[in-house]
This record gives structure tokens, C-alpha cells and sequence, in this order.
């Protein structure tokens, strides 16, 4: 993959606010002719599940730093900058297994599966008092309640404060995307300066007044064995909350549009819950809540013929590998009991940096969507969401549904 022909296809240039009309049909496009695209001089796409599958472990490639991350997007001086820069997501190597070594016990799978009864608990709940009878954005009271409610529970905060968090980590969320959203950044750089501050609090009080929770081994630990600025470790907390909150919120939402307007699937899983797991997975590739996984080019490569040159942002792009006919067959049928799965799913990624809240998320889903077809499977969709964007973590735009 790497040796250079000195007759290698330069990458052709497309304008990304094409991709953003319609991803799927652009990149299924795209993707028959071309299997890396640039959407400008510094960052460019991997489309074809042959390239982006050994690539998510080529050590001609890196994840990409937090310092270029910033650099590149030209995001201003502030919070969330200091995030980026931070965040494990965007560290490699010895800084990276630091960053992430605090949470790898507490989000294994096994301390997850424990949880499961707790979990089932709050979808039970949150379902129990969604409004009857009237029209309701389902994102808002169920998809955004479950994830941000457990990740409080899990790390030590109030539930009952779980609805001033969770608004602000969704803001911050907009940060990781193919084009910063200028625009939007004193709305991102508020929200990033407040949960900061929020969660630097709790951790603070937790030195002086320890809770059996998350904080206070982190805090008691971080006392013993400062291998990281304070700042640094609130900054890896907030990780914890953004990849536990958004991206699930996102993901269940879809999935349940997806399989309500499917009213064979909707009944079958109704009638056998055993069928829920494979169902999220098949949402989680037809319509994912991350589109891809950012690394970075140590040295000139070759990728299907087309030159990639040194020093760039390279964005393996898992949403256009998993419409890959290579790799799934029928790949644009929701198919959900799809049998050609790999036996790690491409969403959340692979290596070192595959997602550390995989099993959360998936007990999450699999208990609210139980939940759901337990007590309210006669649920009506009066507007389908749509997930918007090709790159980083996709936003959802409202689900307006109503319980009879």
C-alpha cells in the first residue's frame, strides 16, 4: 500500500458542501472511481473498505495530535482549544495509554455488563413518563436522557444535573467535524469554558469531601501519581462524557426511527427481544452517528493508486466503508439480520483507539429500545430525524413522535 509509482493518481478535489446533500449517494459515487478524495489541500478521504480496514492499524499513519488538530481547523485560542489539544482521542503512544489508562477498568466490559440491571433501570423510567397522548421530540426526552443520565451515574455526577451537561457536551461535539463551524464557535467555546468549570468543581470537592465514585478514584489517584496536569485530567473527563453522551443519543434516536417505519422488523423484535442486538448493529453501519476515523500521513503513501502526500489529515471514512459492496452485501438495504457483520464493527473503530465506551453504548441501546417495545410499542413517528454530515460526529435533527 505505501510504495510510491511514480504514476499514482493525484486525488480529485470536491467541494464538501456537494457531499453534505446526500452522503451516502455521493460517496457510493465517489466510490466506484476513486478510492481517496480531498476535500482540500489537508484533508483527505479513504472510501473503499479494502483501503480503510488495514489502515486503521498502518503505522504510516498516526492518530492525529491535538495540536495539528486545532492548527488545522484554526480553531481560536480558548476552552476548547485546550480540549482538543488535551483529549486522548487525539494523542498516540505513551501519552495516550496515560490519558486513557484512568478509565480502561472502569468502561472494560465486564464492569459494563455489571451494569446492565442499572441501566435498564433508567430506560424503564425514562419511558415510563414520556408524554402520552401528545407530540414530543423523542431526542430530547428519551434518545439525549439515557446516555447522559448512565455516563453521570458511571463517573460520579447528579443525575438531576445531567440536563445542564448534556446540552453543553452536544455543542462541544460540533468542534469534531470535516470543517470547524466557525460560525458557531462562540456558542462551542462557551459551552466547552462551562462544562469545564462544571466538572473541575465536582473533581475539586471530591479532594476534600470523596464519594464512591468515578471523581473521587481519579482525584485520589491523581494526588498519588500526578502524571498529568489537573486540567489535563478534567480535560479527559469531559471525553468521557461527549463520547458517552452525543454520539449514542444520535445512534439510538436513528435506530429507532429506522426500525419503527419498518413495521415487520418493528413486530419481530417486539415479539423476540433476542433480535435487538444484531438490529442495533445494522443501524450503527446503515446510518452511523460517527462517520470516520481521523489519522494523520507520516510520510508519502500510496492508497489504491492515489498518491496521499506527507503531513496531511487523512479521514478513514467508515460511513462510506460499511456502503461498501465489497464488504456487506446489499449494502444499501437496512437488512437486520444481516449475517456479514466483521466480527468488530467498524463504527467504533479499531486498535488503541477503538471507542472505550463500545459496550455502554450498546447496553444502552439494547435496553431503552426493550424498554420501548415493552411499554410503548405502539409509538407513532410524525417526523423521521435525519443524521446530517459525512465526517466526525454527525448531528440528528429532531424526531417528533406521539404515544397513543
Amino acid at each position: 500500500m505505501n510504495q510510491i509509482s511514480p504514476i499514482a493518481a493525484e486525488a480529485p478535489l470536491i467541494d464538501p458542501h456537494w457531499l453534505l446533500e446526500d452522503p451516502h449517494a455521493r460517496f457510493a459515487e465517489l466510490r466506484e472511481k476513486h478510492p481517496v478524495i480531498k476535500i482540500n489541500d489537508r484533508c483527505y478521504y479513504v472510501l473503499r473498505a479494502e483501503d480503510v480496514m488495514p489502515l486503521l492499524k498502518d503505522d504510516g499513519t498516526v492518530q492525529v495530535e491535538g495540536r495539528d488538530y486545532v492548527a488545522h481547523h484554526q480553531v481560536p485560542e480558548g476552552a476548547m482549544a485546550r480540549f482538543l489539544r488535551d483529549v486522548l482521542l487525539f494523542a498516540n503512544g505513551q501519552d495516550h495509554r496515560t490519558k486513557r489508562g484512568p478509565f480502561a477498568r472502569t468502561f472494560s466490559h465486564q464492569a459494563i455488563r455489571a451494569s446492565r440491571d442499572g441501566i435498564e433501570a433508567v430506560a424503564r423510567n425514562i419511558v415510563a413518563n414520556l408524554p402520552q397522548g401528545e407530540s414530543f421530540d423523542f431526542v430530547e426526552h428519551m434518545a439525549g436522557r439515557v446516555p447522559s443520565e448512565m455516563i453521570a451515574s458511571i463517573i460520579g455526577l447528579p443525575i438531576s444535573e445531567a440536563s445542564y451537561f448534556a446540552p453543553r457536551i452536544y455543542d462541544m461535539a460540533k468542534a469534531v467535524a470535516p470543517i470547524y463551524p466557525i460560525d458557531n464557535h462562540a456558542r462551542i467555546e462557551t459551552a466547552a469554558g462551562e462544562v469545564f468549570t462544571y466538572v473541575k468543581e465536582h473533581m475539586l470537592a471530591r479532594m476534600t469531601a470523596p464519594n464512591d465514585d468515578l471523581l473521587s478514584k481519579l482525584v485520589a489517584d491523581w494526588v498519588h501519581n500526578q502524571e498529568m496536569e489537573f486540567d489535563c485530567l478534567v480535560n479527559q473527563v469531559l471525553a468521557m462524557m461527549l463520547g458517552g453522551s452525543d454520539t449514542t443519543r444520535a445512534a439510538f434516536a436513528m435506530t429507532v426511527s429506522l426500525l419503527r417505519q419498518r413495521p415487520q422488523d418493528w413486530a419481530a423484535l417486539h415479539a423476540d427481544p433476542s433480535l435487538v442486538p444484531e438490529a442495533i448493529s445494522e443501524s450503527m453501519r446503515f446510518e452511523p452517528s460517527v462517520s470516520n476515523v481521523p489519522r494523520f500521513t507520516v510520510s508519502e503513501m500510496q492508497i489504491g493508486g492515489t498518491r496521499v502526500p506527507a503531513g496531511v489529515l487523512l479521514q478513514l471514512s467508515t460511513m462510506s466503508a460499511m456502503r461498501d459492496p465489497k464488504l456487506y452485501s446489499e449494502p444499501d438495504v437496512f437488512n437486520m439480520r444481516r449475517t456479514d457483520h466483521p466480527r468488530l464493527h467498524l463504527v467504533f473503530g479499531h486498535g488503541a483507539h477503538r471507542c472505550i465506551g463500545e459496550m455502554l453504548a450498546r447496553l444502552e441501546m439494547e435496553e431503552s429500545l426493550k424498554a420501548l417495545l415493552a411499554a410503548a410499542p405502539d409509538i407513532e413517528i410524525e417526523t423521521a430525524p435525519r443524521m446530517l454530515g459525512f465526517g466526525g460526529i454527525r448531528q440528528i435533527t429532531p424526531m417528533i413522535v406521539r404515544i397513543p
